[in-house]
């Protein structure tokens, strides 16, 4: 179901911002990582991955805009 918002998120992108201007597909996939994260990690009852999950979710961001700016498409 994750995995399908995700891609409805990206494809509809265009949809999406004419209904809601403030749309952003990075930091729709930056939540929908950290949910899932955190809810495997709490199912697996493991600290660590919650702690990896939080620092990937802060990245994810960052990395776009490095990537972008180092690589424009």
């Amino acid at each position: 179901m994750v995995l399908l918002i995700l891609v409805a998120g990206f494809y509809y992108r265009i949809e999406i911002q004419q209904q809601y201007p403030g749309f952003d597909p990075t930091l729709m996939a930056t939540g929908i990582f950290f949910l899932a994260g955190i809810i495997y990690a709490v199912i697996d009852r493991n600290i660590i991955i919650a702690f990896i999950t939080m620092t990937v979710a802060v990245a994810i961001p960052y990395l776009k805009q490095w990537i972008v700016a180092f690589w424009p498409y």
